[in-house]
């Protein structure tokens, strides 16, 4: 009797044991599906903190329409209005200069430097109107050294060059090595129906009657001439401004140029500048247009 009590007692607890692992094993699932539910949500949840690491929808490829409009953003477009000193009402612009460039040969508007970007200074071919011609006067005065040279006779004109070359930035093309480059009143090199005055020492100009070569102080020059290479000559020492008008057609050029966006970080653009031979420096530009604005002017707008 006792042996068949003790194995009903032990078939219960037999019995007993597998109905709490059972439990325990199903406690243990309900658990783990909780906790799978809740990284889950941990990671469809988008966040807006950079340190956070993303989901698996933020890192997916973006949609077709999304690229077209990341690629199609570049930069900002330049906006005139924005540049300081914009005056809707302007009809002319009048550009002064304070700083004495006067070295040889080099940009008679000197150069500026912005937020570690330095350069070159031009007339910023953005500022135009397209379609217009350009008419410019540009004031000059001679360095101090010159006017002594010129006082004690060591020098003149005729033997030592003052020039000013208009030309494009970019490239330091002189808009009058070709005649349909640059209108003026004064005689150019490149006129194929120059009748006037002749060539003499390959370069120069002289009058018909010496049309043997003779040395630079015996030829006789026009006041102002244009050269072959583009460059202004001024062969009298009375004359401290030249004008010039710059065709539409060029100025078109510029702002096309201007447009460009290259692959530089930095956009050089295009313009106006004036290569000058030395011996003199560039006062003041006035331009029969409004709102024409230098490359320093603009990069101090923030531009």
């Amino acid at each position: 009797m006792k042996k068949v009590l003790a194995s009903v007692l032990a078939l219960t607890m037999t019995a007993v044991m597998f109905t709490s692992c059972g439990d325990s094993d199903s406690s243990s699932k309900s658990e783990s599906k909780a906790a799978s539910s809740s990284k889950a949500a941990e990671t469809t949840t988008t966040t807006t903190t950079a340190e956070t690491t993303t989901t698996a929808a933020e890192s997916e490829a973006p949609s077709e329409s999304e690229a077209d409009t990341s690629e199609a953003e570049g930069p900002a477009e330049f906006d005139i209005t924005k540049v300081n000193g914009y005056d809707e009402n302007a009809t002319e612009t009048v550009l002064e200069f304070t700083d004495q460039v006067s070295d040889a040969w080099v940009n008679g508007l000197g150069s500026y430097v912005m937020d570690d970007v330095s350069g070159d200074d031009f007339i910023d071919g953005r500022t135009f109107d397209r379609d217009k011609d350009v008419h410019m006067v540009v004031e000059f005065a001679y360095t101090e050294s010159f006017e002594n040279m010129i006082k004690d006779g060591v020098t003149d004109q005729h033997m030592t060059q003052i020039v000013i070359g208009p030309a494009h930035a970019n490239g330091w093309n002189k808009f009058g090595e070709t005649y349909e480059g640059l209108i003026s009143d004064y005689p150019s090199l490149n006129d194929p129906n120059l009748t006037e005055y002749v060539k003499a020492n390959g370069e120069d100009m002289a009058t018909p009657e010496t049309k043997d070569v003779k040395p630079k102080t015996d030829q006789v020059w026009p006041d102002v001439f244009i050269k072959e290479d583009g460059f202004i000559k001024i062969g009298n020492h009375d004359v401290t401004s030249i004008e010039f008008t710059i065709p539409a057609a060029e100025i078109n050029k510029l702002i096309d140029n201007a447009e460009v966006i290259p692959d530089d970080e930095e956009h050089w653009g295009d313009g106006v500048l004036f290569q000058i031979g030395g011996n003199m420096y560039i006062t003041k530009i006035t331009i029969d247009q409004g709102n024409v604005f230098l490359r320093s002017q603009i990069a101090e707008s923030g531009m």
